[in-house]
């Protein structure tokens, strides 16, 4: 795991963009297209969001199978691997849970304390796919409306690492959150993200603007189903109906 977690926090407030120690050095349109839908769903908080669910699924105490590992201390819960379920997936690594929501194992969350999950290479392997694998840290504060992370994620081999800060809403007709931060596709270069997302409940629609700012500029736009976007200086991109 990347030098100690607590210092994945001490990021770089940049002049001119958001406080994250990512360079934004990617240059997009040499990227394939995998890669830059890869890219747009980690700078709209997807791997966050993907790791803390792997993580919980952790959570169930009612549950017959013996791996991984879940030792309990206080509201601190450590699952290591270095097992198969019976379901055939592959566990190893291993991840700290402090104060979660909703796992059989604590027996009381304690609303205001931040909910933290720290991965150390936690790897999951289904069958003959490509591990997934999440290293890094997520804390989740504010009643889990506000979330800070810095997790590098590994998808169909693709890792990713993203360094964002989300700040959401707790307006129940249309909630939205904004985003600031970086991404970086591992051993290619990083970006600055920008941008925010909405859901309106009475109609259920969801918009999504993203600016990921590297050696040149990814615009992403995403309005019901359709997710656009566009690289500055070229004809690549998707177009919205």
């Amino acid at each position: 795991m990347r030098a100690v977690l607590v210092a994945s926090f001490l990021v770089v407030a940049g002049c001119n963009g958001p406080a994250t120690d990512i360079e934004p050095s990617l240059v997009f349109a040499d990227r394939s297209d995998l890669e830059i839908v890869r890219l747009i769903n980690a700078a709209a908080g997807t791997d966050l969001f993907a790791t803390e669910g792997q993580v919980n699924q952790f959570g169930n105490a009612s549950a017959t199978e013996t791996c991984p590992a879940v030792a309990v201390e206080g509201n601190v819960a450590t699952v290591t691997g270095g097992c198969t379920t019976a379901d055939g997936m592959t566990i190893d690594g291993s991840v700290i849970v402090t104060n979660p929501f909703g796992w059989d194992q604590i027996e009381s969350f304690e609303f205001g304390s931040p909910t933290i999950y720290e991965a150390d290479e936690l790897t999951l392997t289904f069958g003959a796919q490509p591990p997934q694998i999440f290293d890094g840290i997520i804390r989740r504060t504010d009643s889990l409306t506000n979330m800070d992370g810095d997790i590098t994620v590994t998808q169909l081999e693709i890792a990713v690492r993203s360094d964002l800060s989300m700040r959401c809403t707790a307006d129940p007709s249309r909630p939205s959150c904004t985003f600031s931060g970086g991404i970086e596709l591992i051993g290619a270069g990083g970006a600055h993200v920008t941008g925010s997302t909405t859901v309106d409940r009475a109609t259920g629609a969801q918009t999504l603007e993203l600016t990921l700012q590297g050696e040149d500029r990814l615009i992403v736009e995403r309005v019901g189903t359709c997710l656009g976007w566009s690289i500055e200086g070229t004809d690549r991109g998707m177009t919205c109906p």
